[in-house]
């Protein structure tokens, strides 16, 4: 029982460092965007790039909480894998996505963190998917048509 508490204060940790990291860089984002309103093409680029390394970010750091759960007996992965930095990576994304390859799986405690990712990165990509979306919406308004 004291495992899966741990795994949950983990998992909160994790979640609130990438709460705070994705509103940062869609508030800088945002500010961007108002900043570059002479052109379309630039700005919605810099925003898709941000957003990409930003969920790149916060898979890692789901990574890296999971390896360090792994190393501390709180859980496994079992499968195919090899426990090297890319397979945690590797794992990391197939969570985040909610892809769920299913050649590694959990094991253990660890097993809340795998959960909590998947939760998180349906979140995050849905904040991001309305975030462009609005985005859009204002750069690509009639009234800037003629711009690129």
């Amino acid at each position: 029982m004291e495992k899966m508490l741990i795994a949950i204060v983990i998992s909160a940790v994790v979640v609130t460092a990438c709460l705070y990291l994705h509103f940062t860089v869609l508030r800088h984002a945002s500010g961007i965007l108002s900043a570059m309103e002479s052109s379309v093409r630039r700005p919605m680029i810099m925003v898709m790039a941000m957003i990409f390394l930003t969920h790149l970010a916060e898979i890692v750091l789901f990574a890296i909480a999971l390896w360090i759960m792994t190393e501390t007996g709180l859980g496994n992965l079992v499968g195919a894998h090899t426990s090297s930095a890319a397979d945690f990576f590797y794992y990391s994304i197939g969570t985040y996505t909610t892809l769920g390859i299913g050649d590694i799986m959990p094991v253990g405690p660890v097993r809340i963190l795998t959960g909590i990712e998947a939760l998180t990165g349906l979140l995050l990509i849905a904040w991001s998917a309305s975030f462009t979306y609005l985005a859009m919406e204002r750069l690509w308004h009639p009234k800037w048509n003629g711009r690129e």
